[in-house]
């Protein structure tokens, strides 16, 4: 079982080259940069864990990536004054992500089934399950101070209980 990709620092050069105006077809809220992150799970098979009982997954790997074609930033922006409270709101997303994919290998590494093709399907629906509730998560990381959010990392005290949570967290279920 390994995580793959996670933790990393991110820096600028993970952006890609600046653009010069937001991409077309972007349907964000928020206009000076866009992290997207894929987390991808595998396995390699099941494997019996005694003669007659339960299958477990074999050779499990979760990677946490960034999606290059749609991760961006506006060029200015990684020189601007605010360039570091911006790039530390794009790590907590990267942070939310690693932290899903922690939770899914964990998952993935605990099921055990009697019947090899059911548990490779309740993997598969456990995974994106969990994968799902990571993408909530993110949205509420962006939403309204209102709703608990960070408001893109625009309010700096909710950014600054967030980047502690996401510090501290061991599983989703620690954070708001």
């Amino acid at each position: 079982m390994a995580v793959l990709g996670w933790p990393k620092t991110l820096n600028w050069t993970h952006f890609g080259k600046p653009r010069t105006s937001v991409p077309l077809g972007y349907g964000g809220s928020h206009t000076d940069c866009h992290i997207e992150i894929d987390i991808d799970y595998s396995w390699q098979g099941t494997r019996r864990l005694t003669p007659g009982g339960d299958y477990a997954l074999r050779e499990v790997k979760v990677v946490v990536k960034t999606n290059s074609l749609d991760t961006w930033v506006i060029a200015g922006v990684p020189t601007a004054s605010n360039q570091a409270r911006v790039l530390k709101h794009e790590q907590g997303h990267y942070n939310i992500a690693g932290i899903t994919a922690r939770d899914v290998d964990r998952a993935l590494a605990a099921l055990r089934n009697s019947d090899s093709a059911a548990l490779e399907a309740e993997a598969t629906s456990v995974a994106d399950a969990i994968i799902a509730s990571g993408q909530t998560e993110e949205d509420t990381y962006d939403d309204d101070p209102a709703n608990g959010g960070t408001d893109h990392g625009n309010d700096v005290a909710q950014q600054a209980t967030w980047t502690s949570q996401i510090a501290a967290a061991k599983s989703l279920d620690d954070l708001p």
